[in-house]
């Protein structure tokens, strides 16, 4: 009965522990047999279990039953036949999507040819149209040529100029040639009559030979439209004759051309640019830009006259000062002029005169060193006291009390007045010689001041934040010229995004664009080595500087995908040569460099080049390019397999394909990762330049910040949430593949 009781009691319950079971059996005994009287019902009560149990063994043969009928195998079979038919109407529906294409391409071929022929019939209409034109204008100019008509020469040459260009491709057909020929000849017979004009009135102020102003003009019209070189050499012509005065005048190595005398250069230069205002600056056109070249050849001119005159010797402070500030002057009222917040700003270096000081301010340091030794010097020997002494002298115990030596106040009034000084003259290497010798000589003053003040006191001495401010001045000077690098490479990196990765058919050599890349990087990289004495400052500027580079290069490279092979092996092919330059940054061509800074480069690029070199494998066979994906990248990581395939530029319909081989290699590998530096590779960067404070950027670096610095490619990981997805993902992945399988076998 014991038994019998169990088994009602479990009812669909599974399998239970002895103890559970036993506590059941006693639970229902309490409940039929609650008191000695209801012993007496034992007999209805074993045949109410006996009907349990019954009902208990129907419902077993039941499931029994079901479960027979649902592993029937001809139930599979009916499965496997509905999906064979599925797949039988989604062929049907293609062949005939096929057939309709089909028909509709017969049915538009009519109109199409009729789209044809009627842009052939426009396109000749047109060329017609335009060899009419031109056999007019052409006669015009040749009716004009013999004249001083050159406003309408200019109008009439203006348009054979620009009717001649669409008429080029029929440059074959004989009539067209002869006109092409009349039309160049011509060309040439204005192009030296008006030489010839220009050459009457040479802007030499003859009173004898007064020029004719509006002829003069007009002739820059005809000019205008020859352009190009004749006008550049009509431009640096007058250019040469206005400042041929200036050059004899003010040579290097006469009196009139030493360093004291330069302001009387900007004087005599100012009375040229009045005179070439008010009297020939109207003759030219606007677009020749006249009075801006005027302004940038003078400034050339004497920008070598003085690193000449710099050169011969060590200039005096003062003579040196006054120079300076007539200068800055100069160059600042002439950037008002031309609206540019600084000459120096200006797109071309042609416009800076001052810069040419950069390399002779040392004088500067080396005087306010002097001045600051001469000014201490007169409270040392016998009659410097310290604040001490100057205690025990006081008479009057109410005085008040020093608390810092008497130089100090005067001490770091010249400081201060000393850096805004060096300020107005130069924000370059010189302030950063002048920072760096403040901050030695604080280190110096602060430990002096330590050894003499009493014991009590020492512990508040600290110029720790004068310092902190120097140490700031030369990390702004470093990413001052971070900027300015950045800023020199963005054609470079705009020409990349330009650049049709996709259509390319060969690797040629290096890209365009790198060659301006890399003539970018050494330019300012020379000016560093030139200007930056310290090799602790170069090593830091050439840090910074590659970290920056290859975010910049490997941004834009991202940001033209898709690559395709030859894309890719281009793009590779062009990253061995920006590591080339970059590994010269500290020092061109050295004979032995150093390890850790090749290491660093090696780092910054090694992962560009391995992410290139699995964009530019072949994915035929997939199972190949997977296998190549594993040894190189080393991570089992779907959305990074993912990445590449973007950049590759695979076809949707095929990437699934890629993707299932993807899930079943590396499910039967146990040494890959779960991730790796493509983890953190972002793949839309931002655009524009991104310097604001750079730092030492380590591109692939999973601990990378998004802090001040450099902006990084990469985003930090997901840590484990991420990890833990991205198993569930391919777990799902593989359970239903697994599925699949199994439901479309035909076994």
């Amino acid at each position: 009965m014991a038994a019998e009781i169990n088994g009602s009691s479990n009812d669909h319950a599974g399998p239970s522990s002895p103890a559970e079971t036993t506590e059941r059996v006693m639970a229902r005994l309490a409940q039929s047999f609650p008191d000695p009287s209801s012993l007496a019902r034992h007999q209805q009560i074993q045949a109410r279990l006996q009907l349990e149990i019954l009902d208990v063994k129907d419902e077993v043969a039941r499931l029994k039953a079901e479960l027979r009928r649902d592993q029937d195998p001809s139930k599979m079979s009916r499965i496997q036949s509905q999906i064979g038919q599925l797949m039988l109407q989604i062929n049907v529906i293609r062949e005939k999507a096929a057939e309709a294409e089909a028909i509709v391409k017969n049915i538009t071929t009519d109109v199409q040819r009729l789209d044809v022929a009627k842009r052939n019939l426009t396109g000749a209409i047109q060329t017609l149209e335009r060899w009419a034109m031109l056999k007019q204008a052409h006669q015009q100019l040749k009716e004009l040529l013999p004249t001083r008509r050159y406003r309408d020469m200019s109008q009439a040459l203006a348009a054979v100029m620009q009717l001649l260009t669409p008429l080029r491709s029929l440059s074959t057909v004989p009539a067209v040639a002869e006109l092409f020929k009349a039309a160049e000849d011509d060309r040439k017979r204005a192009q030296e009559k008006v030489a010839a004009e220009m050459d009457t009135f040479s802007f030499r102020n003859d009173p004898n030979r007064p020029p004719e102003l509006k002829v003069v003009s007009e002739v820059c019209m005809v000019i205008d439209v020859l352009g190009g070189d004749f006008k550049n050499h009509i431009v640096e012509r007058y250019l040469q004759l206005q400042l041929a005065e200036y050059r004899r005048i003010f040579r290097s190595t006469d009196e009139a051309g030493q360093l004291d005398n330069v302001p009387r250069r900007y004087a005599w230069f100012r009375r040229v640019v009045k005179h070439h205002d008010e009297e020939n600056a109207t003759l030219f056109p606007p677009s020749w830009d006249v009075t801006r070249l005027l302004v940038a050849s003078f400034a050339e001119y004497t920008r070598a006259d003085l690193a000449n005159v710099l050169g011969k010797g060590q200039p005096n402070v003062a003579t040196l000062l006054e120079a300076l500030q007539a200068t800055l002057d100069f160059e600042a009222a002439f950037a008002k002029r031309f609206e540019k917040p600084s000459l120096a700003n200006a797109n071309t270096t042609n416009w800076t005169i001052s810069s040419v000081f950069d390399p002779y301010f040392g004088v500067y340091v080396e005087a306010q060193d002097r001045a600051i030794a001469d000014m201490l010097s007169a409270y040392r020997g016998a009659r410097s006291r310290s604040s001490m002494e100057g205690v025990m002298s006081q008479e009057s115990e109410d005085a008040p009390v020093p608390t810092v030596l008497p130089s100090s106040t005067e001490l770091f009034y010249f400081y201060g007045q000393t850096l805004e000084q060096c300020g107005k003259y130069t924000t370059g290497e010189p302030m950063r010689r002048l920072a760096k010798y403040c901050q030695n000589t604080s280190l110096q003053l602060e430990e002096r001041v330590r050894d003499k003040i009493a014991a009590e006191f020492k512990e508040d001495i600290s110029f720790q934040p004068e310092r902190d401010t120097f140490t700031t001045v030369m990390s702004t000077c470093i990413s001052s010229i971070l900027r300015e690098l950045e800023a020199t490479c963005e054609p470079a990196f705009a020409a990349i995004l330009k650049t049709p990765w996709i259509h390319l058919e060969n690797v040629s050599g290096r890209s365009a664009y790198i060659v301006d890349l890399v003539g970018s990087i050494k330019q300012v990289a020379e000016i560093v080595r030139a200007r930056v004495e310290s090799k602790k400052y170069i090593r830091n500027f050439a840090d910074k500087a590659v970290g920056l580079v290859i975010t910049r290069f490997t941004q834009s490279v991202i940001r033209s995908r898709p690559l395709k092979k030859i894309g890719a092996e281009q793009i590779l092919l062009d990253v061995q040569a920006v590591k080339a330059c970059l590994l010269d940054l500290p020092e061109p061509h050295p004979e032995s460099g150093s390890n850790v800074y090749t290491k660093y480069v090696t780092k910054n690029t090694g992962q560009l080049e391995t992410m290139l070199k699995v964009v530019l494998a072949p994915d035929d066979p997939p199972e190949g390019f997977v296998q190549n994906y594993c040894l190189l990248i080393g991570d089992r990581a779907f959305t990074n397999f993912q990445k590449i395939l973007d950049l590759k530029g695979t076809p949707r319909n095929d990437q699934q394909k890629l993707l299932d081989i993807f899930l079943s290699v590396t499910s039967t590998k146990d040494d890959l990762s779960d991730t790796s530096f493509l983890t953190h590779l972002d793949m839309d960067p931002p655009s524009g330049q991104i310097v604001t404070s750079p730092s030492s950027a380590n591109l692939f670096s999973p601990t990378a910040t998004s802090g001040g610095g450099l902006p990084n490619l990469l985003r930090s990981g997901s840590g484990e949430g991420g990890d833990r997805d991205r198993t569930d993902t391919s777990k799902a992945f593989g359970d239903f593949r697994r599925l699949v399988s199994f439901a479309t076998r035909r076994e």
